[in-house]
């Protein structure tokens, strides 16, 4: 064997030697981890690039072979090109490097995205009946592009599905698009676009039918808000599923526009109803500081007969009070937001030496507009009352009522029992004359307000005032439902429930002409759905506007529960610092 042979030998020998060597030190790092970083661009642009990445796969994981982290890098150049092209960065220059070592190895991209494409020529047509059409007037004014303007993919096509949308809801059926093309100049980063959609015809409103029904048809014609002839919207559809479906007469309500079988340009609207359960049966228990242990039972009739008419009742149980309410109930004109009703009511109440006996019979006639909310009662009220030792007496009243009310809220998306933003206003207004079945006249108004402002992602201010006021000839002959009392849950915490008035000789709160109670609270999130709350309170009933107001402090825990907040406070009178903290406990929305 030749030396020439043994040196060949030799040297084969040593390198099949060394490549396991070679593999364990250079080709595949066992604890190595992998990292990417992205130099250049940030916001969408870096979140889309990270997106498209092939190689973000095996980010934080062992390395698996160097081979396949150069290829996976060196294709990721491409990718992020792609990635920046729908914002308009046609001619970005995307570099790449690998650093490595021992613990971990870090891919390193680096862009320049170079200029940016804009809009040259833009031709957007728009033809058939929509080019008279408001709606579309108002999308194009807001959303057309035009010349010098970035071209960006999502934006452009988010412009596409919005006239496709719209023409679906204000019913052009055979909307399309007859052009719709796009040329890039990447050389003069410049994009030309030519677009036109035929909207053809707009569909009308034709009859509609109900399926199913149990109730009559003068009833289910008032919840449609539309008339057949009227051009097709969607919206009105979906508003009258809506008020359907919160009618509490429906388990299940469809409706379907029947576009095949179209007829003279109008659409038949199919509307499936099937029946909720007819009788519902509520049992409730519960705590709260004003009231004590309560417990509730309740009936309701969803529908007496055909004409929609339904029967609703409940008796409330509490170591305060008990009270049972029946209600009789008419659809208005228009059934979702109109009513009538006729009411009866027996309230007993003892509490803190103060014992009343309220009989009323009503009428209420409610009426919804949109936010707003507005009530006319008329109401005949017999009330036997006593404060302390004194002895019983009694007062009748017809008593003729208005009361408005606004609400408006936004809701956390995380969490739809926390409100975020919203407000609530309220004006009632009630009286009564001596001439008209009452033992004297009198006049009354109460207002009241809540804000609620979300500061940041953690805090809340939480802001609350109420004033009411009357005037009487006999303010004796007023039993307490018509006086103003404070104190309690929702008035000044720190007090008991109507525990702040004037008082009588015996040393009773009999309640007074004028009444204000207000708070200022911020509460705080320190966890997912807990919260904790710090306030203040003032506020008094008086029988003269310039008596002295009581004023409180205190702090608190909120659970948002599943059903709402769940509040539970602490507060002391700054009046009276001899008395005890004192605990309210409270459930219910924010508003």
């Amino acid at each position: 064997m030749s030396v020439r042979v043994v040196q060949g030998l030799l040297a084969l020998f040593l390198m099949l030697f060394s490549l396991p060597v070679i593999s364990q030190t250079t080709w595949q790092p066992p604890d190595a981890k992998l990292a990417i970083k992205i130099d250049g661009i940030e916001g969408e642009l870096l979140s889309n690039a990270r997106i498209f990445l092939s190689l973000k796969t095996l980010e934080g994981e062992t390395v698996p072979s160097i081979f396949r982290v150069r290829y996976l890098t060196r294709i990721g150049e491409q990718e992020i090109r792609n990635a920046l092209e729908p914002f308009g960065f046609y001619n970005a220059n995307v570099t790449s490097e690998i650093d490595e070592n021992e613990d971990i190895w870090t891919v390193r991209y680096i862009v320049d995205i170079g200029p940016v494409t804009t809009y040259d020529r833009v031709d957007i047509q728009l033809v058939g009946n929509a080019q008279n059409d408001s709606a579309f007037q108002k999308l194009l004014q807001t959303q057309k592009p035009y010349s010098g303007q970035v071209f960006n993919h999502v934006a452009y096509e988010r412009f596409k599905a919005n006239l496709r949308n719209l023409a679906a809801e204000r019913g052009y059926y055979d909307a399309s698009f007859t052009e719709h093309t796009v040329k890039v100049e990447t050389t003069q980063q410049v994009a030309n676009v030519s677009l036109v959609f035929d909207s053809g015809e707009r569909y009308l409103f034709g009859d509609t039918t109900f399926c199913c029904a149990f109730l009559g048809a003068p009833l289910l014609e008032r919840f449609v808000q539309y008339r057949s002839g009227e051009p097709f919207n969607t919206r009105n559809l979906l508003d009258l599923q809506v008020d359907l479906a919160g009618s509490d007469y429906f388990n299940r309500v469809e409706v379907s526009p029947q576009w095949q079988n179209t007829e003279d340009n109008r659409v038949p609207i199919d509307v499936a109803l099937t029946p909720n359960e007819r009788d519902r049966y509520q049992v409730g228990l519960g705590y709260g500081t004003d009231t004590g242990a309560r417990i509730t039972l309740g009936f309701d009739r969803r529908w007496v007969n055909d004409r929609g008419h339904r029967l609703s009742s409940v008796i409330r149980l509490s170591e305060v009070q008990n009270t049972g309410f029946v209600s009789y109930i008419i659809p208005g004109n228009n059934p979702a937001r109109d009513s009538y009703s006729f009411n009866g009511e027996i309230t007993d109440r003892s509490f803190e030496e103060q014992r009343s006996t309220l009989y009323r019979t009503s009428f209420k006639d409610l009426r919804h507009y949109d936010r707003w909310h507005r009530t006319y009662q008329l109401a005949y009220q017999r009330e036997d009352f006593a404060f302390g030792d004194e002895p019983t007496e009694s007062s009748s009243f017809l008593i003729p009522s208005i009361e408005w009310s606004l609400i408006e809220s936004s809701n956390l998306p995380e969490n739809r029992n926390i409100i975020d933003d919203g407000y609530r206003v309220s004006i009632m207004l009630q009286g009564a004359h001596e001439t008209a079945l009452a033992d004297t006249t009198f006049a009354s108004i109460k207002v009241g307000a809540k804000w609620i402002h979300r500061i940041n992602e953690e805090w809340r201010i939480l802001l609350r005032s109420e004033v009411g006021a009357l005037r009487a000839d006999n303010f004796e002959s007023l039993g307490p439902t018509l006086r103003f009392f404070a104190g309690g849950d929702h008035s000044v915490r720190g007090y008991a429930y109507q525990q702040l008035g004037p008082e009588n000789a015996d040393g009773v709160v009999v309640g007074g002409k004028y009444m204000t109670a207000s708070s200022v609270e911020v509460d705080y999130s320190f966890k997912p759905n807990w919260r904790v709350a710090l306030f203040t309170d003032i506020g008094n009933s008086m029988m003269h506007w310039d008596e002295r107001l009581k004023q409180t402090v205190g702090f608190g825990f909120r659970w948002v529960s599943p059903i709402g907040p769940v509040r539970l406070d602490l507060a002391m009178a700054l009046d009276e610092p001899s008395k005890p903290w004192r605990l309210h406990l409270t459930l219910g929305p924010d508003l």
